[in-house]
């Protein structure tokens, strides 16, 4: 097997598309993944990959994925609606229409309003979800959890002991949705502000030289938004792909100024000869709002899970030769790096 890190980003509802590619990679038997880096919907995702593993191999984790992703579906009441009345199924159009309005209308209720729920709810989801003591012990491989500070707009890497249920609903909270999880006496909001995913645990030399990103936000629209729902997507876009671009820019910017001299200092021939891969959700995916992040119902995430179980298939006949071998990220990045 080819060892490989894996570098998860959140998304929403569309983390489903993640389920699908780890599926897949899980089902091949080609990867022995040797660290994870995940932010919000690819935090719990991570979480549930390596505690599978760590509990059972590929078969666990593939069993873990799918039940955290029920849980999400029959923890959300779009979910719940679509379970009780499987015979009167409501239009996507529909439901994504009602859930924008329902977004835009969120932007002038602050959660800390009286009226709004004072607890996450995810929380239960979470709790039921993960194995927490697996997730914190040493039998699990490396993981990396980011969430942003409200007070000084840094990045936090939870990792270790340090990954409890707070951690995992702090990458995950969305200030618009949720109120701000206080750890330690610090307040903290979702991670895709400051690292969408974070990769700078995934370069440390000891990890694997060959380094998979989940990517489930486009980096382009073809089309101008004119709705405010579809300003407000792209912004939102925009804003969770900004550190990866940066990350991204960095890290090729090195790697070719290191090209050919790396040898100069050894301390750095790990991150020269680092190999960037990608799988990106398609332009069916791309083409939904921001709002679609919401949609819970169980045969959304499902039908989203296939999407990333064809794309990781699609992306084994294209590039699965060239793991361990090359980059094969680079005409892909090109116009954003």
């Amino acid at each position: 097997m080819v060892e490989i890190s894996l570098a998860l980003q959140g998304g929403g509802a569309h983390g489903a598309f993640t389920w699908g590619v780890l599926d897949r990679l899980l089902e091949s038997g080609r990867f022995d993944m040797t660290a994870v880096s995940g932010t919000s919907a690819g935090a719990l995702n991570a979480a549930s990959l390596v505690t599978g593993l760590a509990a059972g191999g590929a078969d666990a984790a593939r069993a873990n994925l799918e039940n955290l992703w029920r849980l999400v579906s029959e923890g959300s009441p779009l979910g719940a609606a679509e379970q009780n009345m499987p015979f009167f199924p409501l239009p996507r159009p529909v439901v994504h229409s009602m859930l924008e309005r329902m977004k835009i209308l969120g932007q002038l209720v602050s959660p800390y309003d009286p009226a709004m729920p004072k607890s996450n709810s995810l929380r239960p989801v979470v709790e039921r979800a993960i194995d927490f003591a697996l997730l914190q012990s040493a039998a699990t491989i490396p993981t990396f959890v980011s969430a942003t500070r409200v007070d000084t707009g840094a990045a936090r890497i939870f990792t270790g002991a340090e990954l409890t249920v707070d951690a995992l609903l702090a990458s995950a909270c969305l200030p618009d949705l949720f109120r701000a999880v206080e750890i330690d006496g610090v307040s903290y909001w979702d991670g895709g502000y400051m690292g969408n995913p974070v990769l700078k645990p995934l370069l440390a030399e000891g990890r694997a030289s060959d380094l998979l990103i989940i990517q489930v936000t486009p980096f382009q629209r073809a089309e101008v938004p004119q709705t405010v729902g579809d300003i407000l997507s792209r912004i939102t876009e925009i804003t969770f792909n900004s550190s990866l671009m940066r990350d991204l820019r960095t890290l090729t910017s090195i790697q070719k100024l290191l090209d050919g001299q790396a040898h100069l200092n050894p301390a750095l021939q790990h991150l020269a000869g680092l190999r960037l891969h990608m799988i990106s959700a398609g332009p069916e995916i791309g083409a939904r709002s921001s709002a679609a992040k919401l949609d819970t119902r169980w045969s959304e995430l499902t039908g989203l899970a296939n999407a990333g179980r064809k794309a990781a298939e699609l992306w084994l006949e294209t590039h699965g030769s060239d793991i361990g071998q090359r980059s094969t990220v680079d005409s892909m990045l090109e116009p954003f790096v």
